[in-house]
């Protein structure tokens, strides 16, 4: 008989024996075109696998599934025992039958195979994400800090004098020594004897006048990615290792650094050491082929994003630093928005920024300075904003007064494209200069805008501008790229989770910007229900790996990553996976327009 391939998902979870006791009894089933395999309410005693052919599932007359070969349904029928929609070939199929009774049994004795089951739409794309991340044998994810073989800290008292410690740390071949000085902790290290030649400090001078008492620290148990993000975000090169409250380890740069190929803390040295565009040009390529390793590693897209967001922070701050003079950097606020500024970016996508100019400060240079630092960004691999949201469009340079002015006009007055530059900026955060600037701005927005359910409510019906019908493969192949149907996942997923989210951020005065800040923030003050929230994470975070991987691919070919994705490339569990994240994104614009009664706009 036709072999059905066991290495697909869920079915690769199991056992040879296992595999040979399921093939066993499975069956072969033809079927012509139009013929019915399921109905309503029918009694599921078979999984059926697709061979050869294609089969839709329709809910009436929308069709909301579209299964090919290796795809499977209907696994949740098998878990209730009947299905709810129907399911018609559309060109003659051949179809695999697994009796439901041997794969229960199964169920029952491999907890994995039972998952795909029984699991809950936020637990199965995060097995989806496991499996992914299983491509290394120790992922960046999953590394501990105790997985790195640790420096043993040595540790001498404060009273120490300069020359004993230079020659400890000979002895000892290290390069920093932990001091106590009563009940405080700290570090001195190689690099602060510079200072001590520098400054002529005498060598008898006790080491606890000298040391940093402010350590960096992370717990034995943490995730190597957070310290290494913990070391980029700080510009440090050592972190102390505790377990229990006591120091056990110095985690080095070196060690963190063994772990990667293309560094993530040399870049953001290479950026903070920069002295001209084209050094930092080059640290611009670096940051795109970090995101390709550590993807390949396994490391999440929403970890992945807030590790390009604090590069890419250092990069447009050492760019604005070279292009503005010093009096304009001190009297303004850098900002970043759209997905840049919630942390969700993490190929080069469109320059969406602005700047905030101090009221009284002189106008002189602003232009010339914001003019460059786009066309750095452009060089930089960033494209230009095809609406002009950039500093160097005039209208997105604004004064304290401007500004303020402006957000009373989106506000009040919405017009043309008002409410979506409000939501633009909304998602706002300040890179270098002034941060007082943009916190000015927002805290006055939220004044215009308190208890006004009508504005909320208007500025929540853009998540009405696309739909997001269940048929998605029938309905949201919207265009063709070369004769390939491809489909939009910004339009179809992301911006309706992204948008939702951020109105009801706005509505309950949650400050962050990151989709998944603000969704746990909107859990804890009871807005939305823990399993939403988790559902609709987790569906966001399976959207913009699939983005991730698409835009990857893209660059590969020498093409521009972009929105589209073409579901015949992808496997069948993540169609599958696509096909519920879509489900989650449709239940949730459901609450959104009961919350925001979007039915009377």
């Amino acid at each position: 008989m036709t072999r059905f391939d066991f290495n697909h998902p869920p079915f690769d979870q199991l056992e040879p024996a296992e595999r040979q006791t399921l093939e066993a009894q499975a069956d072969i089933v033809f079927f012509g075109d139009d013929e019915t395999i399921l109905g309503p309410g029918d009694t599921v005693d078979a999984l059926w696998i697709v061979l050869k052919g294609i089969v839709r599932e329709m809910a009436g007359d929308e069709v909301i599934g579209v299964y090919r070969k290796d795809d499977v349904f209907d696994a949740r029928a098998l878990v209730t025992g009947a299905t709810a929609h129907r399911f018609v070939v559309h060109e003659e199929a051949l179809l695999l039958s697994l009796p439901r009774a041997a794969l229960i049994a199964l169920t029952e004795r491999n907890l994995r195979f039972g998952a795909y089951f029984f699991a809950s739409v936020s637990e199965k794309f995060g097995v989806l994400s496991e499996r992914s991340g299983s491509r290394e044998l120790q992922t960046l994810l999953t590394a501990t800090v105790g997985d790195v073989e640790l420096r043993t800290p040595v540790c001498v008292e404060g009273s120490l004098s300069l020359r004993e410690a230079a020659r400890t740390m000979k002895e000892n071949k290290v390069k920093s020594l932990l001091v106590r000085d009563g009940e405080r902790l700290g570090i001195y290290t190689t690099t602060d004897f510079r200072e001590v030649i520098i400054e002529g400090i005498p060598y008898d001078t006790p080491l606890a006048s000298l040391a940093n008492f402010r350590l960096a620290s992370v717990s034995r148990d943490d995730f190597l990615f957070n310290a290494l993000l913990t070391m980029t975000r700080s510009n440090i090169r050592r972190l102390v290792v505790l377990e229990g409250g006591e120091a056990v380890g110095i985690l080095s740069q070196v060690d963190v650094l063994s772990y990667f190929s293309n560094h993530s803390h040399l870049i953001a040295q290479r950026i903070a050491r920069a002295t001209t565009l084209a050094e930092l040009a080059g640290a611009a390529r670096q940051i795109t082929r970090l995101t390709s390793i550590l993807n390949s590693h396994g490391v999440k897209p929403v970890q992945l994003a807030r590790l390009v967001q604090t590069l890419n922070a250092q990069l447009f701050e050492r760019t604005w630093a070279l292009v503005a003079p010093g009096e304009l950097v001190a009297n303004s606020c850098l900002v970043v928005m759209g997905s840049e500024g919630r942390g969700e970016q993490i190929l080069k996508t469109d320059q969406d920024n602005a700047l905030i100019i101090r009221d009284g400060f002189p106008a002189d240079g602003v232009e010339a300075a914001c003019q460059a630092f786009s066309a750095a960004l452009e060089q930089f691999g960033y494209p230009p904003c095809p609406g002009g949201i950039m500093v160097s469009n005039a209208a997105w340079r604004f004064t304290e007064s401007a500004l303020a002015g402006q957000l009373r006009q989106w506000t009040w007055q919405p017009a043309g494209d008002a409410l979506m530059n409000l939501a633009i900026f909304v998602d706002a955060e300040a890179v270098t200069g002034d941060a007082g600037l943009l916190a000015s701005a927002k805290a006055r927005l939220r004044e215009l805008i308190a208890d006004d359910a009508a504005f909320y409510a208007r500025f929540a019906a853009a998540i009405e501008q696309f739909d997001t019908p269940l048929g998605m493969f029938a309905q949201l192949l919207t265009r063709e790229a070369d004769g390939e149907a491809v489909l939009d996942l910004k339009k179809g997923g992301i911006f309706p989770i992204v948008h939702g989210t951020r109105a009801l951020a706005l509505e309950n005065g949650v400050h962050a910007c990151n989709t998944h800040e603000r969704l746990l923030e909107l859990a804890r003050l009871g807005v939305l229900a823990d399993e939403m929230v988790e559902e609709v994470g987790e569906a966001l975070a399976f959207l913009l790996g699939i983005k991730l991987e698409s835009g990857l691919a893209a660059l590969e070919d020498g093409q521009v990553p972009g929105n589209l994705i073409a579901p015949e490339r992808l496997s069948a569990p993540e169609r599958d996976l696509l096909k519920d994240a879509f489900a989650v994104v449709k239940r949730y614009k459901q609450q959104l327009r009961h919350h925001f009664k979007l039915g009377s706009f």
